[in-house]
This record gives structure tokens, C-alpha cells and sequence, in this order.
């Protein structure tokens, strides 16, 4: 009898649909996708013949005692609970748990997703931190706020709604524009810091973590936080990966895949955050590209409780950027996702936003049109073949005219 893997997610997401099902089936598992989304997930199901779960089944995967409980209601015996999403580690962990299977410390979830929770965390471990403060919408501003100052969801992803903030004027306006929308989310603002933005990939069996690499980061300029490009095990990220992977451990962080941000100052390396899954935007692809093993299929086999028994470092080099939409309207150009291998460098570029399709700015990740990646295992110089991936791209968001 086949091996159960359980796979938890919420909306459709590329990593679940072309990443972790296609690599449980490729372990010889029967997957099943439990979602919320079912209808959705679907309807790719019969569109895309690259996703096929063995079973796609509806459940309120923001409640562990439903998780728990579907999987009971369907007779199975599961060999692995899993999920990639940010907000579903917590309860996934706890289902895991409940069925003995190898599973993150949900309390850790919690502490990594919440970022108040975060900061007060790493305040407790005295570990390197920023000041913060949380506020909710029946109340004042704290007096002891220090400006220029980050807003942003205290439970947000993708940067979506964080904003850089200049003066009690500008913060109001943010509140006010924030609140309109999601009137019972809570906001923390913290203190803002500059210098270069780097991450830590890591892969833990529960025992050993083990720093994969990381990506030096370029940012969109203020007031907003969009990642415009990044280069993988560039100088930065490989030269503060002890000090960076440190902190992840007293943090708490173990089993499975961890994506880490930091920001580097005078004095090293102050954690942004921490999503406890694997790196989206489709550097987990590129991992995959780059890795001399399947991305997708070690995490799973370390959540059925596998141990880390080779080295897993990724070296080669790799160089992503994104393809950004400059303001509101409908997008246009002839590109289509392709990928080829020429001279040992993988080129990718994937279309986010097709032609035709009316995109609103949110000035975050949500505005890109198009993802290019080239890959080198054995490290090949990249910004040639990469220029020219750029330049082969043609889409645009046009601006509507209105009469």
C-alpha cells in the first residue's frame, strides 16, 4: 500500500500545484490536497495536466480540529502532513502532531508568522531586534513612536500594505487607507533601518539545520519594499550566514525549510522575518534548477522523517529579477513563460500577469508582470544571459486614457 502524503494549502500557489504534489507523486505517494480553495484547485486539476493529486478534498485548513478531523472522516493513515503556506504552519503542525508524525513546533509557527510576536521573542532570547509597537484602530498613537517608521500588517505576506512612514502626518494617512480595507487588523509599525537586505535558506531534519545559502537582495526604493531582483550566495549573504543562521536557532526554527530576511547594519545582521516554508516567487524553482537534488522532494522526505545524512548546500551561481508593472492599467507584450538550457545556464522567465488582464498597483510582489531566472550549477558568469532575458521580455502595463 502506498505511502499518504497529506498536502494543506490555501489558494492556488505554484510551489503546491508545479512543486510539492507533482514531487509526492514523484516519492510514489498518494497525495492528498486538503484546501479551502477546492473548486479552484479543480479546475487547474483538469487544465494543467502537470497537477494531479490522487484526491482534492474542501476543509477549513485555518483550523487544526478540521484538518484533524477531515483526515479521520477519509480512513487515512498519513505519512506526511504538510503545507508551504505562511498562514497554515501553526495548524498543520498541530495535525502533525496529533498524528505523531514529524512535525515543527507549532509554537514556533506562531512566533515566526505573528510578527509581534516575533520581535517580542527576540527580545526574550536577547537576540539582535528593533523597536516596534502594535496599534489597532480604537486607539491613539503611542507617544514614544521614533520616526521614519515601517507599517505594516502585524500578520502580512508578499509586502503587501508595509510602507515607509516619515512623520505622524504620513502614518495617519497609511492608517487611514489601511483601516478602510481591513478595519480589524492590527498594525505594527517598527523602527526603520537601513542597509542591504539578505536571506537564509535552511533545511532541518529536526535535530540538524543545515544553511542551504542565501540571496543579497535589491530593493524598490522607499516608501515601498517590492524585491526587484536578487543573486544567489552572493557576498553579503554568504559572508553573515553563521551570524544570520545563529539567531534562526535560538530562535527556535528546525524541521523542514526556512526562509530568513535580514537586515545588515553597522553592528551585523537584525532578523525582518521569518517564513517558516520555503522562498517563493519562483526562487524555489530556481533552487530546484540549481540544486544537484530535487528541491521539492528532500523537504517532503524530511517531514516523513528522513535525516540529513549528505550535504545539501547549494553552490553554482543563479541571478533572478522581476519584470514590475510602473502604475495601474492593462497589460500588453507577446511574452510567454519558456525555459531552455543553453551552454550549462538554465534561463526561465514566467509570466505573472498576461496580456490583456487589467492589473491595479498594490505596490507590492502582486505587481509583477513577469519572473526571469538564470541558473549556473558550476557558477558560470550570469549578467550577459541574464540582460538578455530582460531585454526579450516585452511586458508593459499600459496606462488607460480616460476621456
Amino acid at each position: 500500500m502506498k505511502s499518504i502524503a497529506i498536502i494543506i494549502s490555501h489558494v492556488v500557489n505554484d510551489a503546491v500545484t508545479h512543486g510539492f504534489v507533482p514531487a509526492a507523486k514523484a516519492l510514489n505517494m498518494h497525495t492528498v490536497l486538503i484546501t479551502d480553495h477546492k473548486l479552484d484547485h479543480l479546475n487547474l486539476a483538469i487544465n494543467d495536466k502537470s497537477f494531479h493529486p490522487d484526491q482534492i478534498i474542501e476543509c477549513d485548513v485555518f483550523n487544526p480540529l478540521d484538518i484533524i478531523d477531515t483526515i479521520i472522516k477519509n480512513g487515512f493513515s498519513p505519512n506526511i502532513i504538510f503545507s508551504n503556506s505562511d498562514h497554515l504552519q501553526t495548524s498543520t503542525a498541530i495535525a502533525a502532531q496529533f498524528f505523531k508524525l514529524p512535525a515543527k513546533s507549532w509554537e514556533v509557527c506562531l512566533k515566526a508568522k505573528n510578527k509581534q510576536l516575533t520581535r517580542e521573542t527576540l527580545d526574550e532570547k536577547d537576540l539582535p531586534n528593533i523597536k516596534s509597537w502594535l496599534i489597532q484602530s480604537d486607539q491613539n498613537l503611542p507617544v514614544s513612536l521614533l520616526f521614519p517608521l515601517v507599517a505594516k500588517p502585524r500578520e502580512g505576506v508578499a509586502s503587501m500594505d508595509v510602507q515607509l512612514c516619515n512623520d505622524e502626518k504620513e502614518l495617519n494617512k497609511y492608517c487611514q487607507q489601511f483601516w478602510q480595507k481591513q478595519p480589524n487588523t492590527l498594525i505594527l509599525l517598527e523602527e526603520y533601518i537601513q542597509g542591504p537586505l539578505i536571506t537564509l535558506e535552511t533545511l532541518s531534519d529536526g535535530q540538524t539545520i543545515i544553511p542551504i545559502g542565501g540571496f543579497d537582495v535589491q530593493l524598490s526604493k522607499p516608501p515601498y519594499f517590492i524585491e526587484t531582483s536578487a543573486s544567489w550566495n552572493g557576498p553579503l549573504s554568504e559572508k553573515h550566514q553563521d551570524a544570520c543562521l545563529q539567531q534562526l536557532t535560538e530562535f527556535g526554527i528546525g524541521l523542514g525549510v526556512c526562509h530568513s530576511e535580514f537586515i545588515l547594519t553597522k553592528t551585523g545582521p537584525v532578523l525582518v522575518e521569518i517564513n517558516y516554508r520555503s522562498i517563493g516567487d519562483g526562487r524555489e524553482f530556481l533552487l530546484n534548477n540549481l540544486a544537484p537534488y530535487s528541491w521539492f522532494e528532500t523537504i517532503l522526505q524530511l517531514h516523513q522523517g528522513w535525516k540529513i545524512d549528505k550535504p545539501l548546500a547549494i553552490s553554482g551561481s543563479a541571478e533572478v529579477h522581476y519584470i514590475i508593472a510602473e502604475h495601474s492599467g492593462i497589460i500588453t507584450g507577446n511574452t510567454k513563460s519558456n525555459k531552455f538550457q543553453l551552454d550549462g545556464i538554465i534561463t526561465q522567465c514566467q509570466v505573472l500577469c498576461r496580456a490583456g488582464k487589467t492589473l491595479t498597483i498594490s505596490h507590492s510582489n502582486k505587481d509583477y508582470l513577469a519572473r526571469i531566472s538564470v541558473a549556473s550549477p558550476t557558477g558560470k558568469p550570469l549578467q550577459l544571459p541574464l540582460q538578455q532575458a530582460i531585454n526579450a521580455c516585452d511586458l508593459v502595463s499600459e496606462q488607460e486614457v480616460l476621456a
